[in-house]
């Protein structure tokens, strides 16, 4: 048994927090056993493991959200968040608003089916900067953060499928020169037309 243990008493001892007393030099318990609990609640509710997750914009919500940005600007959206918690009684934060108006409202985004040029495109850029989907994204113009990353994914799942490689170098580089002579192929129809 340890020394520094061995002189207090094992049985009986509730081992609870305490704070400092400054002014008697001694430690007061958090917790006495009159204000202990013994026993947790029943009624506690787990939060799920995604957290609290906001309900679906609305139509009319989305209509007032571009307004808002027509008249703000896309820099202050605890402002538009404000305004739209206002007139709907919603719990909006500025954060949602402004993922909202990047990822599905501008109209400068591009939800198109994405060309062989953009895949190629990606995959250069991804072998350059890596994972920096934000920065990839900007030279994609049109495409949302979010869109390039999903496209990545899909990309390299569709290449694990398919040709079996596992590993980032070996799938883009099989990418590359898929994409590559699709597009050359392309070239040459046009030009024969």
């Amino acid at each position: 048994m340890d020394i520094v243990h061995s002189r207090f008493p094992l049985t009986g001892v509730v081992w609870v927090p305490c704070i400092p007393n400054y002014a008697t030099g001694a430690f007061v318990p958090v917790y006495t056993l009159a204000n202990m609990i013994h026993e947790m609640p029943n009624n506690i509710v787990a939060l799920p493991r995604g957290g609290i997750k906001t309900k679906s914009w609305s139509h009319e919500e989305d209509l007032v959200l571009k307004e808002l940005v027509a008249e703000f600007g896309i820099k202050k959206w605890a402002k538009i968040a404000k305004a739209i918690n206002e007139k709907f009684t919603s719990d909006r934060k500025g954060k949602n608003c402004r993922e909202r108006w990047n990822n599905h409202l501008n109209p400068d985004i591009n939800k198109g089916e994405w060309t062989y040029e953009e895949d190629l495109k990606l995959i250069n850029e991804f072998r350059v900067l890596g994972k920096k989907w934000s920065m990839i994204s900007k030279t994609l113009i049109g495409r949302t953060e979010n869109a390039v990353k999903n496209r990545w994914n899909t990309l390299m799942k569709s290449v694990q499928q398919t040709a079996g490689f596992n590993n980032y170098e070996m799938a883009t580089e099989f990418l590359v020169s898929h994409l590559k002579r699709i597009i050359d192929e392309k070239m040459v129809e046009t030009n024969n037309v």
